[in-house]
């Protein structure tokens, strides 16, 4: 991917994150899982930056319901897996997967 088009995607993933805000228990859980393709783990290093800040200010959100945030765990834990199983990860990347998984970690916990 180019960088200009890594911009633009950037830029839709923003209007996305925007949206969210407005309405947060009706958008988020539309517009996670169809963010994670975006933002998986061999993606470019500035889509993985910005989707693991997004899922660990998602899953940090005091606004999100609980049960959404319970579904959508159990939607991420294997792109938090596969972040922290990447060799020589950045480390803006790992601190957002760790915030993340520390979030999610009562609602994964529930599940099993």
């Amino acid at each position: 991917m180019t960088s200009s088009n890594v911009a633009d995607t950037i830029k839709q993933l923003d209007q996305a994150r925007n949206l969210c805000l407005a309405d947060p228990n009706s958008l988020y859980p539309q517009i996670v899982p169809g963010l994670t393709p975006i933002i998986k783990p061999d993606a470019e290093l500035e889509l993985r930056r910005w989707g693991t800040n997004f899922l660990a200010e998602t899953f940090a959100s005091p606004v999100l319901a609980p049960e959404h945030k319970q579904k959508l765990s159990i939607l991420v834990l294997d792109g938090l897996k596969g972040y922290l199983d990447k060799p020589k990860e950045d480390a803006a990347v790992l601190k957002s997967v760790v915030q993340t998984a520390a979030s999610i970690y009562p609602y994964v916990f529930r599940h099993m």
